[in-house]
């Protein structure tokens, strides 16, 4: 009977020691080193600064080292701390076993793991229950990866995983979190405090316990020492220079811009990216933020609580400034709403988009149209458009018209056009969001009846700066995995043209014009700048939202003012609320440009027009004025309203 048990207890050793064997020799799982969900995600601005760091997992932030040879002083420190004997052992130190064992019978209990470098990596990899079965797991695993990998790929990949107190994972992350430098510019002292730190993380933490922290840090440099990494001078030196601790920080700055691309990664396919550089200019982001919380400030007392604004560089598509809101974290005005995104109602700002169509369907600027009290049959009834200043002018040549808003002669023209026609060209120019079809807007969609976002009516207008080509924007220059490959960034959309090239030259020339718009703005109006600016405001009904978009030939700016629970404002107007930050913002854009001719003129024919019927000027014409044309559009006949007698 006792042969019999040993032998069957000797085949089931054999047995053991096969299964382990083959487990040891089997090649690693291809997805075991995998480092998606191990790398944070950094967000930066177009310098590289940090804009906000996104955790990996619930539980940490990290970083990897990048590619390269180790950082010396790195390697030899976590050696020295953790594992002596790292660069002889399989993978499990027979002597650090046979020392446990000793010191964990002496006491009665377990003090000691006796975890080498590469079973604390097996932990990380798979990890398993702190018991013998779970220790004998861990031993196998270590087994496996030396077994397979060189020991520089297993230092590294446990240098990236170990855990380094105040929830950073990885010793790039440490080094950054913990001196704000990277890791492979560490001083001897540095690196020895965080390897100091991977035998117990919380209780070692330098921001909670400095002492423990720093006595550790002693006694790994007297490691270091011992097995001849440092000379005793050197040891010396380390344990006594200042280690520069900085406070804990956590970025967090262009928080509507950076919350945005954290819910596009996986759309954008960059969900497994560390590394993304977005095109915010920072000194132009800071310029913008204040200007908008100064003007805020301002209207106060009209109850207008919020703003956004963009800034868009008209040869790249790039978005300079992304301002969403006053303040993030403002919740009273509901500060995390993102008003470059917002659906909102943009009054008069789509105007320009439908006379750009009606000068590409036979109208001029001399063309006049009636500005008289107009009723509209709709679906909904009869619609009996009013002006702002609720007045009437008659006769109005179509610049006049579009430079002063008057909203009766939009909306006849509109009705002429069709709205059907008028909602194409919007949607040709990138306002996706008016997705209904056009009866449920009618010729209310000249005044903005239909909702949009701030970030449309950028792009559309970077689209009348281009010469009626809408392109996309771009928040995003580049972006790189954890091994710092470049990853592909979609667009999100192709380059695309809404009107020709010589009605928007026009269309520009006319949204510049600063004497067509003084009759209703007056002559220092808050879109006069000291160069030349093709603009536009918006208000929407019952005053709810302000708006001003407009460009030159380096730069887009579009804002927006009002309140995000749609509360009326008191008394303002797009000219007025939402007009002085755009001459704000603009300045801010323009800073350190030379201003390019925002139109060449002389590619217009110039006539004297009559400014009530809108045709050549005669003699007895009073008033008479130039007026400027697509070739071959010029008024043929003379005026026949006015006439000499006698």
């Amino acid at each position: 009977m006792l042969r019999t048990l040993t032998k069957a207890a000797a085949v089931s050793t054999l047995l053991v020691l096969g299964a382990g064997a083959a487990f040891v020799l089997w090649p690693l799982p291809s997805n075991l080193l995998e480092r998606q969900g191990l790398v944070s995600l950094q967000l930066t601005d177009r310098t590289g600064a940090t804009l906000r760091e996104l955790r990996s997992r619930e539980d940490g932030r990290s970083l990897p080292l990048p590619p390269g040879e180790l950082p010396e002083r790195l390697r030899q420190a976590f050696v020295a701390a953790e594992d002596q004997r790292f660069a002889s052992h399989p993978g499990v130190d027979p002597f650090a076993v046979a020392r446990a064992v000793v010191q964990n019978l002496r006491a009665g209990r377990i003090e000691s793991g006796a975890s080498t470098l590469t079973m604390q990596l097996a932990r990380r990899l798979r990890p398993r229950p702190r018991s013998l079965l779970g220790k004998a797991g861990e031993a196998l695993w270590a087994l496996r990866l030396t077994l397979h990998l060189p020991r520089e790929r297993i230092l590294r990949e446990y240098l990236d995983r170990v855990p380094l107190g105040s929830s950073a994972i990885g010793v790039e992350a440490a080094a950054q979190l913990y001196f704000a430098r990277r890791a492979s510019r560490l001083s001897t002292g540095q690196a020895a405090l965080l390897a100091g730190m991977a035998r117990s993380p919380a209780s070692l933490d330098p921001f909670r316990h400095p002492d423990r922290s720093l006595a550790r840090m002693r006694q790994v440099l007297e490691r270091m020492r011992g097995l001849g990494f440092l000379s005793a001078d050197e040891a010396r030196v380390a344990a006594s220079t200042p280690l520069d601790l900085v406070a804990a920080e956590r970025a967090f700055r262009a928080a509507h811009l950076t919350t945005a691309i954290e819910r596009a990664l996986p759309a954008l396919g960059l969900d497994g990216a560390s590394r993304v550089e977005t095109t915010l200019d920072p000194s132009l982001q800071a310029g913008v933020e204040e200007a908008v919380r100064e003007e805020l400030a301002g209207l106060k007392d009209r109850k207008v609580g919020q703003a956004a604004a963009l800034v868009v560089d008209n040869a790249t598509g790039e978005i300079l400034a992304y301002v969403g809101s006053a303040d993030f974290f403002d919740e009273e005005r509901g500060g995390q709403n993102d008003g470059v995104r917002a659906l909102r109602q943009p009054g008069s700002a789509l105007k320009p988009f439908a006379y750009g169509l009606a000068l590409a369907s036979g109208y001029t600027p001399a063309t006049v149209l009636s500005d008289v009290e107009t009723h509209l049959a709709t679906p909904s009834g009869s619609y009996v458009p009013k002006n702002y200043d609720r007045r009437v002018h008659g006769p109005v040549r179509l610049r006049a018209a579009l430079a002063n808003s008057y909203n009766v002669p939009a909306v006849k023209l509109a009705e002429r056009l069709g709205p059907d026609r008028v909602l194409e060209v919007l949607r040709r120019a990138g306002f996706d969001s008016l997705a209904k079809d056009a009866s449920h807007y009618g010729v209310g969609i000249v005044l903005g009846n239909g909702d949009v976002t701030l970030r449309e009516l950028a792009r559309a207008y970077r689209g009348l700066a281009r010469g009626g080509v809408v392109g996309p924007l771009v928040e995003i220059r580049s972006g790189s995995d954890a091994e710092g490959q470049p990853l592909p960034i979609p667009r999100e959309l192709e380059p695309r043209r809404f009107l020709p090239a010589e009605v928007v030259g026009l269309l520009t020339d006319m949204l510049s014009d600063e004497s067509a718009r003084s009759p209703a703005f007056g002559v220092e109006n808050s879109l006069r700048l000291p160069f030349p600016v093709a603009a536009k405001t918006g208000t929407s009904r019952a005053h709810v939202d302000n708006w001003a978009a407009g460009f030159t030939r380096e730069r887009t700016v579009a804002v927006w003012v009002g309140n995000f629970d749609g509360a009326p404002m008191r008394g303002v107007s797009g000219i007025t609320g939402a007009g002085p930050l755009f001459k704000r913002v603009m300045l801010l854009a323009m800073r350190g440009l030379d201003p390019a001719p925002l139109v060449d003129r002389s590619r217009f024919e110039a006539v004297d027009i009559c400014p009530l019927s809108g045709r050549r000027a005669g003699p007895a014409c009073p008033g008479a004025l130039s007026e400027v044309f697509l070739p071959g559009t010029a008024p043929a006949e003379g005026c026949a309203m006015h006439r000499r007698e006698g």
